[in-house]
């Protein structure tokens, strides 16, 4: 049982614009799992259902209008309506309001970076489109750097399944997926521990500096 490839077979029927609405859905419906897609698309690749280089176009096409949809959808609500939409899609993904104020004071102050890098972790990738749309800032910038995280996001998946497919018979890309979201969040718990030990060592010589220049004559 593949229910996965079952879905990449019936995108197959449309060809291009199979793909392209399916970029587009994963986007607008978070239910599906995007690298569990992604890694099916690079199977099909692999079996000659479509070529690499045009599927991970027309993907990349799609998951860039999603992006952009919902971008320009969460502004046409309004600030304050806007803001209690993302309070409520984070509670109902089990994200705190506590964290997510966090993440939209990063935003503000490096948009363009982070932009693109919320395009590469899983969940808040869906969450950056509603964070920009209401803190405002250069949408120009935003689209640009959020297409180039799709195109990323979207060509290590595809890849991976391409080159598991050539390296693995009788390949169940429904097991593959479990495989790929247990690396992902293996990966992302490595890069939050890393990233609190180095906030952690800041903050302690932020404390020597201010504890040293209290008492200089220590």
């Amino acid at each position: 049982m593949d229910p996965l490839a079952d879905i990449a077979s019936v995108v197959a029927a449309y060809g291009l614009l199979g793909l392209c609405l399916m970029g587009l859905a994963e986007r607008l419906l978070p239910v599906l799992p995007s690298y569990g897609l992604l890694l099916s698309v690079g199977v099909g690749a692999a079996e000659g259902v479509w070529s690499l280089p045009a599927a991970f176009l027309a993907i990349t096409a799609g998951g860039a209008l999603g992006c952009a949809l919902c971008f320009f959808a969460v502004r046409a609500l309004g600030d304050a309506r806007s803001s209690r939409l993302i309070s409520g899609a984070g509670r109902i993904f089990g994200i705190s309001n506590v964290r997510m104020e966090r993440w939209q004071a990063s935003f503000r102050r490096n948009q363009s970076g982070l932009a693109f890098g919320m395009q590469l972790v899983p969940t808040l990738r869906l969450f950056a489109p509603a964070f920009a749309a209401v803190l405002g800032g250069s949408t120009r910038r935003f689209l640009l750097a959020s297409t180039m995280g799709v195109a990323v996001w979207n060509g290590l998946f595809i890849l991976a399944g391409f080159a598991a497919s050539h390296l693995m018979s009788d390949l169940n890309t429904t097991v593959l997926t479990m495989g790929a979201l247990g690396c992902l969040l293996s990966v992302e718990a490595g890069v939050l521990w890393i990233a609190r030990s180095i906030r952690a060592r800041s903050g302690l010589r932020a404390t020597q500096i201010a504890t040293g220049a209290r008492t200089p004559f220590a």
